[in-house]
């Protein structure tokens, strides 16, 4: 059984359309609700919501937000399973996680000083955990628009060039800090038991990441997966490994 790290209280509705990118509509309880959607862009690659259960927080009462609350998890299978697709929560939700040490074939936590968004030159680093002999630089990556639910799912063309850019410059930023005797981590962080990630061959839009991941490596920084499992009641780590990596793809 999976230990609960997270406790959570998340209310179960069902989807009925996105009428817009911040925007679901969903019935709960017998009532319609309109609730907020956390991922601007394609969740799953999903065209239609009709039908789909999720998981919600509720608004606070006497909210004055325009919203019911925010969508914080989907299910592609009638609600056995749920994909987390809220990318606000999980910086916090991995911080409590290292604040309990529930990440230790990452780093040993224990006991440390744990910092968030920090700002290195120009970019600035998810999460920084400090003690014993030096730094552990976190940077988390949390895909919504492809979801690695099979063997062999894999990620399609970055969202936007924005998107892109940001990713090359937090490898070479961390690849600095390792330089510098500093330890650093890119952690794939999935709210769902998802695949292990392989990346796609070589093309002419991957090439300029894919020689820049295997630079970071090269100075020091690791590529970590996290899969997490989200209920209604809790958030439990389902799995931490080291990412395949393969910079001759």
């Amino acid at each position: 059984m999976l230990a609960v790290n997270i406790p959570l209280n998340l209310s179960v509705g069902e989807l009925v359309a996105r009428p817009n990118r911040f925007i679901f509509d969903g019935i709960a309880d017998g009532h319609h609700r309109r609730w907020h959607c956390p991922v601007t862009g394609s969740i799953g690659l999903i065209g239609d919501f009709r039908g789909i259960p999720c998981l919600f927080t509720p608004a606070a009462s006497g909210s004055n937000r325009t919203t019911q609350g925010t969508v914080e998890a989907i299910s592609l299978d009638g609600g056995q399973n749920w994909i987390g697709i809220n990318q606000n929560r999980i910086n916090g939700w991995v911080e409590k996680l290292l604040q309990k040490n529930a990440l230790p074939a990452m780093v040993d936590s224990g006991g440390c000083a744990i910092r968030h968004e920090v700002r290195v030159d120009d970019s600035r680093i998810d999460l920084v955990i400090e003690g014993g002999d030096r730094r552990t630089f976190l940077e988390i990556k949390t895909p919504t628009r492809d979801l690695l639910l099979a063997p062999g799912d894999t990620f399609t063309r970055p969202p936007s060039q924005a998107y892109f850019d940001r990713g090359l410059r937090h490898f070479k930023t961390l690849a600095k800090l390792a330089q510098g005797g500093d330890r650093t981590i890119v952690a794939l962080c999935f709210m769902y038991d998802a695949q292990p990630f392989v990346p796609v061959a070589r093309d002419k839009w991957n090439a300029k990441i894919i020689d820049t991941i295997a630079e970071a490596n090269a100075s020091g920084v690791e590529n970590w997966q996290i899969n997490l499992k989200i209920t209604p009641t809790a958030l439990c780590v389902v799995s931490c490994f080291h990412s395949y990596y393969d910079a001759n793809l």
